[in-house]
Parts: structure tokens; C-alpha cells; sequence
């Protein structure tokens, strides 16, 4: 199982970034069912041990409910791929949540990831040769703002890859806990 922890959007912000779509042609845009938060990429576990683990670790997330909100285009550069992607405002809460999120997983024996955690979501991927488009339409749209979601649980999703496309299944929810510490439960 190739798994990650997301935030899964409300319907209503889905339908909101997929308006954005067609504002650029011959962009590989991503399914509005699989816009997302990623969190914490975990990768290939294939022993039930493992899985096991990995959710007990999130199970133990302690955090209190908080709002989201989205804001301005960006462009993720990469070698031959780039990536049209929506900023997420960065809270003090979202912050405290993606780090005991790998906190957690830390324990369970997940590997330390080395990359630093930038919220966005990816909505297509163009070729990099295309780059002075792509810096268009994020000047186009860089004044995008969407209305706060509520975050109540986070969800852990299945990667399945089939003919060229992802499919993201949730595997499981861990939903905010009012009879939770709001301490963490380990120290590093």
C-alpha cells in the first residue's frame, strides 16, 4: 500500500478550485475528487504490522479543530514537470497538526522525512518548457481566496496508480477529540 495524510476538502471548496481548470490549455488538471492536503507522505507499507502501527500512531493525534482557508496560484518547478498549485494561509494550528502528525508516525517507525512541509494543493501539471504560461495564470489567479472550511479530522489515503491517473482511497479518518490531551503524548 503506497499511503499519505491529507486533509480531505469540503465538496464545496472542491467545486470552487475546479472553476480554475480550463483557464489554461493542454494541462494534465487533476480530478477535483482527488484534491487534497497532503500532510505527511508516508510511501510503500507493505506489512499489516506496519499499517497497524501507522494507525494507532494517528489515532493518538491530539488537536483541536480549526479553520482553513486557501489563498493565491503558485507554480511548483520541477525538471520536466511543473505543477499549478493553490497556496494554503498557514495558521499556528495547521502547523502544530502536520508536526505531530509526523511526530507520530516518527514513533511508529516511519523514516524522517527530509522535505519541509509547504501547504498547497496541486491542481494539474504542465510541461516545464511552458513555464512563462504557467507564471500567467498564477499571476491571473493569485488573487483567488476561498471561505474558511472547518478541519475536523484527517484522513489517511491509499495511492493506486492506474492507466496514467491516481485514485486516492481513504483508508481510515481520525477525527478530533475532545477527551484527547492536547499535549503530545511523546517528547523527542
Amino acid at each position: 500500500m503506497r499511503l499519505f495524510v491529507a486533509l480531505d476538502l469540503s465538496d464545496a471548496l472542491r467545486e470552487e478550485l475546479a472553476l480554475l481548470r480550463g483557464s489554461l490549455p493542454n494541462v494534465q488538471w487533476i480530478p477535483k475528487e482527488n484534491y487534497h492536503l497532503t500532510l505527511r507522505f508516508i510511501g510503500e507499507v507493505s506489512s499489516r504490522a506496519d499499517q497497524e502501527d501507522i494507525d494507532l500512531a494517528l489515532s493518538r493525534l491530539s488537536w483541536e479543530p480549526f479553520d482553513l482557508s486557501l489563498l493565491g496560484a503558485g507554480l511548483r518547478e520541477n525538471t520536466t514537470n511543473d505543477t499549478l498549485t493553490i497556496h494554503v494561509e498557514r495558521s499556528e494550528a495547521l502547523t502544530n497538526l502536520q508536526t505531530n502528525i509526523e511526530r507520530h508516525l516518527r514513533r511508529a517507525g516511519c523514516t524522517t522525512l527530509r522535505k519541509r512541509f509547504h501547504p498547497e494543493i496541486a491542481l494539474g501539471h504542465l510541461s516545464s518548457s511552458r513555464r512563462e504560461e504557467a507564471a500567467r495564470w498564477v499571476q491571473a489567479h493569485n488573487l483567488f481566496r476561498s471561505a474558511p472550511m472547518n478541519v475536523q479530522h484527517v484522513t489517511l489515503f491509499e495511492s493506486l496508480k492506474g492507466f496514467g491517473q491516481h485514485t486516492y482511497v481513504p483508508q481510515a479518518e481520525y477525527a478530533w477529540c475532545p477527551d484527547m490531551p492536547l499535549v503530545p503524548e511523546y517528547e523527542d
